[in-house]
């Protein structure tokens, strides 16, 4: 039975402390770690975790490995599995332990507790007889992991313990996933290590080494027991009574490898037996040099990696609301971002899991910079330069990059490709955020390509036509889609703040608006269901799709819908596709498996009802239904949400919950086995839409021209903070008061009457902001540049940047009327409106630019 989490989550609130904690028991050595980071769960679990060389899969809770993803020198993997969704069936390693006279006992195949990190993981059993630790850590610049085994001796007597351990090391190649099972092998007498040696171009010649560096073994074997592909059985260490045969295999006489060990040792009452195995993957010419560096240093190795992890999960931004389940899956979802973190080709580059996806997608990395531009721009900038240098000689981004067969190989965004969105969409982001103009000129021509390369699929009814069903990547029906339809009007309206800030192609900026805004009334007049209540998609011209899609759920975040559009859409998505235990499905109906033949689905790649396309639960999803709820004003709904169905502690504590910031969950009420299982438990863009939604509830808004404050505290909460970068400069933000407005902003102890961040004093590092009612007018949002916001007196003076003939519509918040406005101090704007509200008005202005840089002067009663 599932241990309640609140329970057996250990955390210490906001302030890091650095708690010594043995790398195994019993450890000389101990290795800094954090509570925040440390879950304890008993149950039934999906287990992921890895560093930058080696990842690991496990599964039903079992210390025994399923898979190792080897990132060096290219990325081959271990793993026996033949099915993908019955991969929890098949074993790469073999366990077990005879005690005095005792009968032989296969370890693993019960479930173990275990304490989870994002990069490590701890195993442990016991009973009368013994205890057992395993634990899985990574190294930091060498290609390995490390698996220690503690035996302890719990009888009251001295005791004779005899255990092994066996790796069944064929690999699989990436991508085309051969299996490559003729390889020789090499011992190493001084560290006790065995090399596997593959000589298959496929595998780049690699070789895999398990070293020994605690307990010394007595005997070895390199010769497989398999004959084919199975699930290994223990069938040697049940009926065999002797040690291993010490045995190797030839270049002339390769055969399926393994690395065995059997280690015998008396053992005293609570004495322990630890065994320490280096297992990693390198060239064969670098082996020996590998394994004798990392005999003498892997605890090092362990440390370094598991600081960088710290580093970036504690010790560069802030972000505090003041739940305690809420911060620690920040703090959670910050160190997947490192720790998704792999070698490919020369490089580290994020990768969606620890161990499963062992390739490059740059949807992945794009979705989840949405939300580190806020406090990472580093990594953004590194992620964007990575992309453009794998963009081919014509400026197309690549979609994917791994190894494949004996190469490695791009797959580029053709014209009917998210990514040529999402890349529009960050960068307009990163440059926001980081001011950083030199390296946008140098993605500008890339940028220019990526929507060119989009609106080939835009039809004459200016709507977005594509072969796919929403967000995927799967079918072959061409017809117009609402979130293809919606991420073209944000993309093209964050090319016209590139380009304004640039100073790039000002003569076509017009007419790029104007396109974005029939983009936008299209998307209302005809993909709006009157009857559904929902933005609906197209099978193909004239045959609707009726299927309601989570895709859609981005225009209310993007206010591409108005408010009553926005209330009707999330009240139609809490009817079809809400499941208030688990999140939102992707899809309703669930019945892709009956149309698989009219979508031109390949065999079953949808999956079944309530699995993957066809209904299952995805993170994006969840935060789309979040963002929706926030743009609506139910940021109370949100947070609720939030932390019931996305963070740590909600996912823990749902049906069939488990540590996980997952890829997909099931969502099958039907079955309890299955209802709230997760696949893919630690996935990058989980953690950044987590991250992402958090900003948006508690701190910010973010349109195509600006970021502005719009605070929030939630029932009982007493203040929060949070670290953002904004033109280059981290900026720290305080927040307290109560009410749904802004009281006062001040910027170093300053005034400030606007709540959107004004170019002109980046160089601010504390702001706070007190919410109630509005002590003076104030800039609520505006979709031009704000260069910079004065208050004198009665009145305040707002500059704005933009390209010349764009329509600007700014709203400001009051507790007095305005009784004049005026553009570039003499002409007179009559087009603005004025709502009384609690306590205050809401002013909001509409004019179109004359210049690239307009004044607004605004006079109050």
């Amino acid at each position: 039975m599932k241990t309640n989490y609140i329970l057996r989550l250990k955390f210490l609130f906001i302030i890091l402390t650095s708690l010594m904690c043995t790398y195994c028991t019993g450890s000389a050595d101990k290795l800094p770690t954090s509570d925040l980071l440390k879950v304890s769960f008993e149950g039934d679990a999906k287990i992921e975790v890895g560093g930058p060389f080696v990842g690991i899969e496990m599964h039903h809770s079992s210390p025994l490995l399923q898979r190792i993803s080897f990132f060096y020198p290219v990325a081959n993997s271990l793993d026996e599995s033949t099915d993908y969704w019955k991969r929890d069936t098949s074993f790469i390693m073999q366990l077990g332990l005879k005690i005095g006279g005792g009968e032989k006992e296969i370890v693993g195949l019960e479930p173990f507790e275990f304490d989870l990190t994002p990069y490590s993981v701890d195993f442990y059993k016991s009973d009368s007889d013994k205890s057992i630790g395993i634990s899985y850590r990574f190294t930091k610049t060498k290609p390995a992991m490390v698996i220690c085994y503690e035996i302890k001796n719990e009888r009251g007597e001295e005791t004779s313990f005899e255990f092994y351990t066996g790796l069944e090391t064929a690999v699989r190649t990436s991508h085309s996933y051969n299996f490559i099972d003729k390889a020789w092998t090499e011992y190493d007498e001084k560290n006790s290590a065995i090399y596997t040696n593959f000589d298959d171009p496929q595998t780049q010649s690699a070789q895999i080494f398990v070293v020994n560096v605690g307990e010394k073994p007595s005997s070895f074997s390199t010769v497989s027991q398999l004959s084919g592909l199975m699930n290994p059985d223990n069938e040697w260490w049940e009926q065999n009574k002797t040690d291993l045969q010490n045995d190797l295999m030839t270049k002339d006489n390769a055969g399926r490898p393994a690395a065995k060990f059997i280690y015998r040792k008396i053992l005293k009452p609570l004495e322990t037996m630890t065994i320490i195995q280096v297992v990693g993957s390198c060239k064969q010419e670098e082996g020996k040099e590998i394994v004798s560096y990392l005999a003498q240093n892997y605890e090092n190795e362990i440390d370094s990696y598991e600081q960088s992890v710290l580093k970036k999960a504690f010790g560069e931004t802030e972000f505090a609301s003041g739940d305690s389940i809420i911060d620690q899956s920040v703090f959670w979802a910050r160190s997947i971002l490192e720790a998704n973190t792999h070698y490919l080709d020369g490089e580290f580059v994020p990768m969606p899991c620890p161990a499963e996806y062992n390739f490059y997608f740059t949807h992945d990395v794009l979705k989840t910079d949405l939300a580190a531009v806020n406090f990472d721009i580093k990594r953004v900038r590194r992620d964007l330069d990575y992309i453009i240098r794998h963009a081919n000689e014509d400026k197309i981004i690549p979609h994917a990059y791994y190894w494949k067969d004996s190469v490695y190989q791009t797959e580029f965004a053709d014209h009917d490709n998210w990514n040529n969105f999402w890349i529009i969409i960050v960068s307009g982001s990163y440059l926001r955020h980081s001011g950083d103009i030199a390296f946008l000129k140098t993605l500008y021509p890339y940028i220019q390509k990526s929507l060119e390369q989009a609106l080939i699929t835009k039809g004459d009814d200016d709507l977005m036509w594509s072969n796919m069903p929403d967000w995927w990547d799967i079918g072959e029906v061409y017809g117009s889609r609402s979130y293809m339809t919606i991420l073209a009007v944000k993309a093209i309206r964050e090319y016209l703040f590139i380009s304004t800030v640039l100073e790039s192609n000002l003569e076509n900026l017009s007419d790029y608006e104007k396109l974005a805004n029939r983009m936008q009334q299209q998307l209302n007049a005809k993909l709006w269901d009157d009857k559904l209540k929902y933005l609906i998609n197209y099978y193909e011209p004239g045959k609707i799709d009726e299927h309601y899609y989570i895709g859609s759920l981005l225009a209310a975040h993007y206010g591409l819908i108005d408010k009553k559009r926005v209330e009707e859409l999330i009240g139609t998505a809490k009817e079809k596709l809400l499941d208030e235990k688990v999140g939102i499905y992707n899809v309703f109906p669930m019945d892709f498996h009956e149309l698989a033949n009219y979508l031109k689905f390949v065999g079953n790649e949808a999956g079944d009802q309530f699995l993957y396309a066809n209904g299952g639960i995805w993170p994006h999803g969840n935060a789309w239904y979040a963002l929706a709820l926030i743009a609506d004003q139910q940021k109370y709904e949100s947070f609720k949400f939030i932390k019931n169905v996305m963070s740590l502690g909600g996912i823990m504590n749902g049906p069939n919950g488990q540590p996980a910031m997952y890829e997909v969950r099931n969502g099958n009420f039907n079955d309890p086995s299955v209802y709230g299982t997760v696949d893919k438990p630690q996935f990058l863009w989980a953690a950044g839409w987590y991250l992402y939604c958090l900003y948006h509830l508690y701190g910010i808004n973010e349109n195509s021209w600006n970021v502005s404050f719009n605070p929030y505290l939630s029932t009982g909460q007493i203040r929060s903070s949070f670290g953002l970068f904004s033109g280059g400069n981290l900026l720290n933000i305080d927040v307290t008061g109560k009410g749904n407005y802004i009281k006062s902003i001040k910027y170093n102890g300053t005034d400030c009457p606007s709540a959107v961040i004004p170019a002109d004093i980046m160089q601010t590092s504390d702001i706070k902001i007190e919410l109630g009612n509005p002590e003076k007018p104030y800039l609520h949002q505006t979709n031009s540049v704000l260069m910079s916001a004065q208050l004198w007196e009665n009145t305040l003076n707002l500059k704005f940047h933009a390209f010349k003939g764009h329509n600007n519509i700014s709203k400001i918040i009051s507790p007095t009327k305005p009784k004049l406005v005026r553009l570039n101090g003499s002409d007179e704007i009559k087009d603005y409106t004025v709502e009384a509200a609690d306590k205050h008005y809401e002013i909001v202005i509409t004019f179109f630019q004359h210049s690239e840089e307009d004044d607004i002067i605004v006079e109050f009663e």
